[in-house]
């Protein structure tokens, strides 16, 4: 009796053993085409509705702004009798970019620009080179909201004023640094191109110089998606 049982034991453990193998084997293989698990919606792609590819634009019009400084030595740095401050001026500035749509709410890319201004008797110019990065905070409540940007730009430059007495530069700022922000609406809609109204500030110093300014114009820009 005793091996009896013995030998239904072992006839069992096989077949279990073998079941086992078929359950891990059948596990294994690869579900087929039509009962494919579906794409987790968080990281699934999502077509562009409103901004994708590459960007290019332009925006200018009027600024406004001042300059303060010496000029670029280390002998006049610093002292009373060679600083200059040129008081308020006016004239006109702006910026070329050009870059990649990110996400339909955010672009990155490259952008040159500045301002030049005329105040009193001085003549001043303030310009250079930015990373240039936009941002629409309220593209998720859809319509109109899509179209408000603001703007983060930060690199380098020159910045330098001269007088019109003697042509000479009385303020020179030796590759300053250069920050800049705004914002814009590109309401209306013209195929791939977009415009409407841009305001903007920049700043630009270094040792030898501080010279803020400030624009209000109009802003163009080509998005070639959608």
């Amino acid at each position: 009796m005793a091996t009896s049982l013995h030998l239904q034991r072992a006839a069992v453990l096989p077949a279990l053993l073998g079941l086992s193998l078929l359950h891990a084997t059948a596990a294994a293989q690869p579900a087929a085409s039509g009962d494919a698990p579906a794409a987790d919606p968080l990281f699934a792609p999502k077509p562009a509705l409103r901004r994708s590819g590459f960007t290019a634009g332009i925006a200018g019009g009027v600024s406004i702004g001042s300059a303060a400084g010496f000029p670029n030595d280390v002998q006049k740095i610093g002292y009373e009798r060679h600083y200059t401050e040129t008081g308020v001026g006016i004239g006109g500035g702006g910026y070329v970019w050009l870059g990649g749509v990110l996400a339909d709410w955010l672009t990155f890319g490259a952008a040159f620009g500045g301002h030049g201004l005329s105040a009193a008797d001085h003549a001043t110019l303030a310009g250079g080179f930015m990373f240039h990065t936009e941002v629409f905070p309220f593209f998720s409540l859809g319509e109109r909201w899509r179209e408000v940007g603001v703007i983060f730009d930060a690199g380098t430059g020159v910045a330098y004023t001269t007088s019109d007495d003697s042509d000479t530069e009385v303020i020179d700022g030796a590759l300053p640094a250069r920050i800049g922000g705004g914002v814009f609406y590109e309401g209306i809609r013209l195929w791939k191109v977009s415009m409407g109204p841009w305001l903007y500030a920049d700043y630009t110093w270094s040792t030898s110089v501080r010279q803020p300014g400030f624009y209000l114009g109009w802003r163009t820009a080509l998005y070639t998606g959608p």
